[in-house]
């Protein structure tokens, strides 16, 4: 069974529904500290290009979990971002067979960010067919060591291997991990371009642009753009 530890994101990105797509288990770090810009946000594509839609967040209390951050109710952001989706993606070929759902996520009255951003997720999931189990950081071990709290969740979780992206393999001692009869591997991301509005194709957008231009199509074209390789511990 393979794992992988996703930082908390609003409609994530195709990459990381890449690496989703490759776990039998994700991990959705709610535990994480929060991390202006890093969660609360998407990423569309628009006629006139690339557009972040953001959350707004009360910033007051200094360093707390994504799970303890909260939303300043005093921007419409929810009616906002309905309205750019629209705009953006009406002409697209499914956008009008997914608007209701999204719709009923982005309205969802809830205070904390993380309820929000995780509905996103899941949706994206269902939409996508994506089967890997979605599991809370906050309900895992508490472990300070980045490594060690690998570990810690491989086995809480039942599994046997961890699936790390390549721009964060640096940061684990994967020699402390195998040690424990674990495996690493790491994923990288193999693009697999698709069809996209307005002219040439942008990368590093959220999954609803994939949704609203491929629809069913969406799961191969993820699970192509997945490439993994084992890593050893030093010998």
């Amino acid at each position: 069974m393979k794992l992988t530890v996703v930082y908390p994101c609003y409609f994530p990105d195709v990459r990381v529904l890449s690496r989703i797509a490759a776990a039998d288990i994700v991990v959705w770090a709610d535990n994480f500290i929060y991390k202006k810009h890093a969660c609360n946000r998407m990423r569309i594509k628009t006629v006139a290009g690339p557009q972040w839609l953001t959350i707004p967040v009360l910033t007051t209390g200094g360093r707390r979990q994504i799970r303890r951050t909260v939303i300043d109710e005093q921007h419409h952001w929810r009616h906002k971002h309905l309205k750019s989706l629209q705009v953006s993606y009406q002409n697209s070929p499914y956008y009008f067979f997914l608007a209701e759902e999204i719709r009923h996520v982005i309205e969802a009255q809830s205070k904390r960010l993380n309820d929000v951003i995780s509905a996103s997720a899941l949706f994206l999931l269902k939409k996508t067919r994506l089967g890997a189990d979605f599991v809370f950081g906050s309900a895992l071990p508490d472990v300070a060591d980045r490594s060690q709290r690998v570990v810690a969740w491989l086995k809480e979780c039942c599994c046997d291997e961890y699936l790390v992206d390549s721009k964060d393999a640096a940061h684990i001692d994967v020699e402390s991990i195998t040690r424990e009869g674990l495996t690493v591997s790491e994923f990288d991301y193999n693009l697999q371009t698709y069809h996209q509005l307005y002219g040439g194709f942008i990368d590093n957008v959220s999954g609803l642009d994939l949704l609203f231009n491929e629809g069913e199509a969406s799961r191969s074209i993820l699970m192509r753009s997945a490439k993994t390789k084992e890593r050893r511990g030093r010998k």
